[in-house]
């Protein structure tokens, strides 16, 4: 797989913005993420953020919620995707984030599951609830293999503490759109726009926003001033709708295509 800063630094000579898209890993059951990760690759998605199933999110909606348990009835763990991703590794080109809370990365062992990361050719690692200031040894161990570490701003992070998110951050930052939980969400664009151009005088990191977008309008505004966007619940919410549809992959790269132009 790319890395995430050569596909920004792609991006960037070909005058695009990124589209990241989030799943969770197992949902609807883990048989289908191998077949939804290619299909995504197939639209021409420029980021994976592969989600690990955690029974107690901090910030997920009622949507990806629903979808994690369901993920987690049907037996999906760290193992089931690991071996899923060895499965396609040999066809995968698409860069991949695993996103995670961290007390299935702490369980697992943090050492031993970013050595199976760097294995698998998975680019980064993003974990919800893990402070800055208690990372440094997750940090270290990032980047003894080779793993990029997206972390998070938010609207109510202090220009100090964002200073010291950009410093610790590798790929992107992950700009959070609004205060809350993910799901749709309505925008005003002012203050979105305000933070992205405070931030960019503080980082040549690209950043990306996330949380809420559900609309193509949604995707092109911020994009405008954006390094990429990040969508998640909306594509959740379709596979939960579709996926027993016979041409169900086929309607998942075509909704997928109806938020940017590739």
């Amino acid at each position: 797989m790319m890395s995430i800063q050569d596909k920004f630094k792609q991006l960037k000579k070909d005058g695009k913005k990124a589209f990241i898209v989030y799943i969770p890993f197992g949902f609807p059951h883990p048989r289908y993420t191998k077949d939804i990760l290619l299909a995504l690759q197939d639209t021409g998605v420029d980021i994976v953020e592969l989600g690990i199933p955690f029974s107690d999110p901090l910030a997920d909606g009622p949507i990806i919620q629903k979808a994690s348990s369901r993920a987690l009835e049907n037996g999906a763990n760290q193992e089931k995707m690991f071996a899923t991703l060895q499965r396609i590794r040999s066809f995968l080109k698409t860069p991949m984030v695993i996103m995670t809370y961290y007390n299935p990365l702490f369980m697992f062992g943090v050492k031993k599951f970013f050595r199976r990361m760097n294995e698998l050719g998975v680019s980064g690692i993003t974990v919800v609830d893990l402070p800055l200031e208690e990372s440094s040894h997750y940090i270290k161990e990032a980047r003894q293999f080779d793993l990029e570490t997206v972390f998070f701003i938010t609207p109510t992070t202090h220009i100090g503490r964002a200073k010291k998110i950009c410093r610790a951050s590798r790929g992107f930052i992950y700009y959070i759109s609004v205060t809350g939980i993910t799901g749709p969400k309505s925008f005003s664009y002012a203050p979105l726009l305000s933070h992205i151009k405070i931030l960019k005088n503080i980082t040549r990191l690209p950043l990306c926003v996330g949380f809420g977008i559900h609309t193509r309008t949604q995707a092109e505004q911020i994009n405008k001033f954006s390094d990429g966007i990040i969508v998640g619940s909306s594509i959740v919410k379709f596979i939960a709708q579709h996926y027993h549809d016979k041409d169900f992959l086929r309607k998942l790269k075509k909704y997928v295509n109806s938020f940017v132009d590739k």
